[in-house]
Protein backbone atom coordinates (compact mmCIF):
# COMPACT_ATOMS: atom_id res chain seq x y z
CA UNK A 1 0.00 0.00 0.00
CA UNK A 2 1.36 3.59 -0.67
CA UNK A 3 -0.61 6.29 -0.39
CA UNK A 4 0.51 10.10 -0.73
CA UNK A 5 -2.04 12.67 -0.36
CA UNK A 6 -1.64 12.99 -4.46
CA UNK A 7 -1.73 10.39 -7.12
CA UNK A 8 1.44 11.82 -8.28
CA UNK A 9 3.66 11.48 -5.28
CA UNK A 10 2.21 8.37 -4.89
CA UNK A 11 3.44 6.62 -8.03
CA UNK A 12 6.76 8.60 -8.00
CA UNK A 13 7.27 6.70 -4.42
CA UNK A 14 6.30 3.75 -6.22
CA UNK A 15 8.27 4.12 -9.05
CA UNK A 16 11.19 4.59 -6.41
CA UNK A 17 10.52 1.23 -4.22
CA UNK A 18 10.67 0.04 -7.77
CA UNK A 19 14.18 0.82 -8.41
CA UNK A 20 15.48 -0.87 -4.81
CA UNK A 21 13.99 -3.30 -5.57
CA UNK A 22 15.20 -3.80 -9.23
CA UNK A 23 18.69 -3.53 -7.59
CA UNK A 24 17.74 -6.72 -4.96
CA UNK A 25 18.68 -9.77 -6.38
CA UNK A 26 15.71 -12.25 -5.53
CA UNK A 27 16.38 -15.16 -7.97
CA UNK A 28 17.40 -17.00 -4.58
CA UNK A 29 13.58 -16.25 -2.91
CA UNK A 30 11.75 -17.15 -6.33
CA UNK A 31 13.64 -20.39 -7.09
CA UNK A 32 11.95 -21.89 -5.10
CA UNK A 33 8.30 -20.90 -5.96
CA UNK A 34 6.23 -22.80 -8.27
CA UNK A 35 5.62 -20.93 -11.77
CA UNK A 36 1.75 -22.07 -12.43
CA UNK A 37 0.55 -20.95 -8.86
CA UNK A 38 -1.74 -18.39 -9.68
CA UNK A 39 -0.31 -15.60 -8.03
CA UNK A 40 2.61 -15.85 -9.72
CA UNK A 41 0.66 -16.23 -13.49
CA UNK A 42 -1.78 -13.15 -12.94
CA UNK A 43 1.28 -11.24 -11.88
CA UNK A 44 3.85 -12.19 -14.50
CA UNK A 45 5.29 -9.22 -16.27
CA UNK A 46 3.96 -6.64 -14.10
CA UNK A 47 6.21 -4.16 -11.36
CA UNK A 48 5.50 -4.62 -8.15
CA UNK A 49 6.45 -4.10 -4.84
CA UNK A 50 6.32 -6.65 -2.07
CA UNK A 51 5.41 -10.10 -1.97
CA UNK A 52 1.96 -12.21 -2.02
CA UNK A 53 1.13 -9.89 -5.09
CA UNK A 54 2.59 -6.48 -3.91
CA UNK A 55 1.03 -3.65 -5.35
CA UNK A 56 -1.21 -5.52 -7.45
CA UNK A 57 -4.06 -4.83 -5.48
CA UNK A 58 -4.20 -1.43 -6.81
CA UNK A 59 -3.70 0.23 -3.40
CA UNK A 60 -1.53 3.25 -4.95
CA UNK A 61 -2.73 6.60 -5.01
CA UNK A 62 -3.70 9.72 -3.00
CA UNK A 63 -5.34 8.65 0.31
CA UNK A 64 -8.92 9.52 -1.19
CA UNK A 65 -8.13 6.96 -4.18
CA UNK A 66 -6.77 4.75 -1.78
CA UNK A 67 -9.50 4.67 0.59
CA UNK A 68 -12.13 3.98 -2.03
CA UNK A 69 -10.12 1.33 -3.39
CA UNK A 70 -10.25 0.02 0.10
CA UNK A 71 -14.08 0.23 0.60
CA UNK A 72 -14.41 -0.90 -3.09
CA UNK A 73 -13.49 -4.60 -1.88
CA UNK A 74 -14.73 -4.19 1.42
CA UNK A 75 -18.10 -3.74 -0.25
CA UNK A 76 -17.06 -6.88 -2.73
CA UNK A 77 -17.27 -9.44 0.94
CA UNK A 78 -13.46 -8.75 1.56
CA UNK A 79 -12.75 -8.73 5.37
CA UNK A 80 -9.05 -8.90 5.55
CA UNK A 81 -6.44 -7.30 4.32
CA UNK A 82 -2.69 -8.24 4.55
CA UNK A 83 -0.61 -5.20 3.94
CA UNK A 84 2.27 -4.35 3.64
CA UNK A 85 4.84 -0.89 4.60
CA UNK A 86 7.92 0.29 3.58
CA UNK A 87 9.61 2.02 6.07
CA UNK A 88 7.01 -0.08 8.36
CA UNK A 89 6.16 2.96 11.42
CA UNK A 90 6.27 5.93 8.94
CA UNK A 91 3.61 4.01 6.42
CA UNK A 92 1.67 2.79 8.99
CA UNK A 93 0.96 5.65 11.10
CA UNK A 94 0.21 7.38 7.72
CA UNK A 95 -2.35 4.59 7.09
CA UNK A 96 -3.98 4.63 10.20
CA UNK A 97 -4.10 8.91 10.10
CA UNK A 98 -4.65 9.62 6.76
CA UNK A 99 -6.38 5.92 4.90
CA UNK A 100 -8.44 4.23 7.68
CA UNK A 101 -10.63 7.56 8.46
CA UNK A 102 -11.75 7.93 4.91
CA UNK A 103 -12.82 4.23 4.62
CA UNK A 104 -14.32 4.43 7.89
CA UNK A 105 -16.27 7.51 6.63
CA UNK A 106 -17.16 5.46 2.90
CA UNK A 107 -18.05 2.30 4.60
CA UNK A 108 -20.66 4.13 6.75
CA UNK A 109 -22.40 6.18 4.50
CA UNK A 110 -22.23 2.72 2.15
CA UNK A 111 -24.11 1.72 4.99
Amino acid sequence: MIARPDEDEALAELDHLLALSAADDRSRLLAGIDPNVAMMRVGAGQPRVGTNGGTLAGLVGSYDQVAERIAAFAAAGIELFMLQFQPLEAEVARFGAEVIPRVRALTLSAA
